[in-house]
């Protein structure tokens, strides 16, 4: 009896004969594809044949999260910025073949993906800074046009732990600038390849021994964990995990899938299983993955050992399908929404504006009145008046007659330039004065001094 939905998905290449099919009666986490015309097939309201509407509408129905990638053969990182935009622009110029009339219909229907992914398998080594400028670079221009975008596209055991922190360093200041912006998801690829002792990764009734597959495969599969994990990740940059394509692959000397392995299609779908719990189970309480893409269902050239349909004498799709079928009864319930929740909006906003002449123990006078109210002050017209939500106060600190004391015409300035700024002021000529004013306001709670 399965408690959790699956968190397993498929990758395709090219749509094989048959796939709506097994999407709609697997229901997986997640479809990754490589052919971003998948996107007439996938929506209910579009299909005029009864049985193409009812199969797109139970995927649908079922939060099955559709994934696109845009295959690029070059992708430079030297100016990180300029290739983000030569990439999306590359991107929407091949969507639409070059016709600009087409470009809202274009953007209507890629619109209608969950994420896309930007680079693929790059980056790692002395360009992981350029790659991150690159990711927030690219992100501002997928959400600039309506769409979510998935940083990373690491390969298999990538980034280091000496290489991630200066990946997210620099996708979090590229992403404070005006030209960036935090993407939605990190994506990653998790392979591996049983190529010691199997027998020894199992219990004594023949079944995948949790805890030793998990040190066997350290590194490699679950390794978005591992940065996570990492004491000093930021929790901003704990994005939710897609792992856009997962399975066994041998890597060197050549790449390899299951069907080159010396086990038997049914270890290989006992791992899948294995690995499925392990992606089910929580980091920290939190359910930080959409899903992972078996690579791959529709296979392109050289991919061929990776075929889950039947082809060959191997067939494990049918298996899968079974057993995705089982565990997804009801609709998968995407609690990694919750991870990235947008901050309120500030409804209230306060800044305490001291004159530019104001000596140190002018500025002490204060400490029971900032202590308390821990608000915002400086010395700066301009940012008394910038910070500003629906509701802003400015507390000019001394009299305007008082040497000290802010001084009229900034207070005339500050209403020309935001007339709606509510304004209140601590009448003291003196240190002693301000001292009594400011701790009056502090101990009755009256910050704006309404009860003076």
């Amino acid at each position: 009896m399965f408690l959790m939905n699956s968190k397993l998905g498929f990758h395709i290449q090219r749509r094989r004969q048959g796939w709506p099919n097994a999407v709609a009666d697997a229901l997986p986490a997640m479809v990754k594809s490589l052919e971003w015309r998948i996107i007439d097939d996938w929506v209910a309201e579009e299909q005029t044949d009864v049985q193409k509407k009812a199969r797109a509408g139970k995927w649908q129905a079922y939060h099955v999260f559709l994934v696109g990638r845009h295959v690029t053969p070059i992708q430079p990182l030297d100016h990180p910025q300029a290739c983000a935009r030569a990439f999306w622009k590359g991107m929407l110029e091949e969507m639409t073949a070059g016709d600009h009339s087409k470009e809202a219909e274009t953007l209507e229907r890629l619109r209608l993906f969950d994420a896309w992914e930007g680079y693929n398998e790059i980056g790692t080594g002395p360009d992981i800074a350029k790659l991150g400028r690159f990711d927030a670079a690219l992100a501002h221009c997928f959400h600039d046009n309506g769409l979510k975008y998935a940083c990373g596209g690491f390969s298999v055991t990538n980034p280091t732990l000496e290489e991630w922190p200066r990946y997210y360093d620099a996708l979090l200041e590229a992403a404070a600038t005006q030209d960036g912006e935090m993407p939605d998801f990190l994506h990653l690829h998790e392979y591996w390849y049983p190529d010691r002792d199997w027998d020894s990764l199992l219990n004594a009734e023949g079944k995948i021994d949790r805890r030793r597959m998990r040190k066997a495969t350290r590194g490699y599969m679950l390794h978005w964990r591992e940065l996570y994990q990492e004491p000093n990740t930021p929790e901003e940059i704990k994005l939710p995990v897609i792992i856009s394509e997962c399975g066994w692959d041998r890597g060197a000397p050549q790449q390899v899938g299951f069907r080159a392995s010396r086990r038997s299609d049914l270890d290989y779908l006992r791992w899948l299983f294995w690995y499925d719990q392990e992606l089910q189970t929580p980091l920290d309480g939190k359910d930080y993955v959409v899903g992972a893409a078996i690579f791959t269902y529709g296979h392109a050239n050289r991919w061929a050992s990776f075929e889950i349909d039947r082809m060959e004498g191997h067939d494990i799709l049918g298996p899968l399908r079974a057993y995705m079928r089982e565990s997804n009864l009801l609709p998968h319930p995407r609690d990694w929404e919750e991870l990235q929740e947008p901050e309120p909006e500030v409804q209230e906003t306060h800044y305490l504006l001291l004159p530019q002449k104001s000596s140190l123990a002018w500025r002490h006078a204060l400490d029971r009145y900032l202590d308390t109210f821990k608000v915002t002050n400086g010395q700066s017209l301009d940012d008394a008046v910038r910070l500003a939500a629906p509701e802003h106060h400015i507390t000019l600190v001394g009299s305007a007659d008082s040497e000290r004391g802010v001084p009229q015409n900034w207070e005339k300035e500050i209403h020309r330039r935001n007339p709606d700024a509510l304004v209140d002021r601590m009448e003291a000529h003196n240190v002693r004065e301000l001292r009594r004013i400011a701790t009056t306001r502090a101990k009755r709670g009256d910050r704006y001094g309404e009860r003076e």
